[in-house]
């Protein structure tokens, strides 16, 4: 589960902390009183480090493998406090979501059916569309469903099955409509996967946001199978942007940030023959609470 992979990864941030500051505590002598601040300073700095880490590790994979693509410099602060912030935001939010109630999404009125699917990304659950939801609902779309997907490393054609799954289920609950498909990340990986395999019948439009379209070379740093997928120039993603051609039977919308973190180089996430929104000051996660990154997908979902 993807809480259970975030529980570790924080509790391997408090360990961190604790002996970073028993170090310090140790070799300055610090007194009791000067322990907490101490404690407390250190603890803010752990997931600064590691957001930190993630945007220089990006860009030196980037560049071993090919991508002379550089982060420009303007945004970069804004980038960095944002997704800082976005990431303490995900991991509690991924944490707590089993034990939250389902999100609560309006009902579709009588002819009025307005179906969506959000797919998160690799190694999160549904918790990330938490700040869509609200707008969405707002603006009159529904039925909505965010799903979590088990296992947490199946390959990306297991995940993608799952996928259209759902989409066949939330489209007999919406009088047989197409559903409109809003991917983070990986999903939206998994949302051109379910549309070759369903079709424009199943599936009516797809918003991606920060997908490695093109692969990620930080992808290359990690052992799972969907990790080894997402690795620029894997036979996966070979096959299937060999299969789509560049043709898009529904609209498609790419946004993206130059400053993602996560996807390197970060252009990977440009869509050939999609409408794409390319943004700045903005990481992987933050993408996903940004006020203008919100609006370019409601207005993707709402174009004709």
């Amino acid at each position: 589960m993807a809480a259970r992979f975030w529980r570790h990864l924080l509790g391997w941030q408090l360990l961190t902390a604790a002996a970073v500051t028993a170090l310090l505590a140790a070799a300055l002598s610090l007194s009791a009183a000067e322990l907490v601040p101490t404690a407390l300073l250190v603890m803010i700095a752990t997931p600064c480090l590691l957001v930190a880490s993630s945007f220089l590790v990006g860009r030196l994979a980037a560049r071993r493998n090919g991508g002379g693509e550089r982060t420009p410099l303007r945004g970069l602060p804004t980038a960095l406090l944002r997704e800082t912030l976005a990431f303490c935001a995900a991991t509690f939010a991924t944490i707590a979501e089993p034990y939250r109630r389902a999100p609560r999404v309006a009902a579709a009125r009588a002819g009025a059916a307005s179906p969506v699917l959000l797919i998160h990304g690799i190694v999160c659950n549904r918790s990330v569309w938490r700040p869509l939801l609200a707008r969405l609902a707002a603006q009159g779309f529904a039925p909505v469903r965010a799903v979590s997907l088990e296992p947490l490393f199946a390959d990306l054609d297991s995940q993608a099955a799952s996928v259209v799954r759902e989409l066949r289920e939330l489209q007999r609950s919406s009088a047989g409509l197409p559903v409109a498909i809003v991917a983070h990340s990986m999903g939206g990986l998994l949302a051109r996967a379910a549309l070759a395999a369903g079709g424009p019948g199943l599936v009516s439009r797809i918003v991606t946001i920060a997908s490695p379209h093109h692969g990620t070379a930080l992808a290359r740093l990690f052992r799972p199978v969907p990790a080894r997928q997402m690795r620029p120039g894997s036979a996966w993603l070979q096959a299937l942007n060999a299969g789509e051609g560049g043709a898009w039977p529904v609209p498609v919308t790419s946004i993206y940030s130059l400053h993602d973190n996560l996807i390197a180089p970060p252009r990977s996430a440009a869509l050939a023959g999609a409408r794409v929104h390319e943004l700045t000051g903005l990481g992987h996660l933050s993408l996903l609470r940004a006020r203008v990154s919100l609006e370019h997908t409601l207005a993707a979902l709402a174009g004709p």
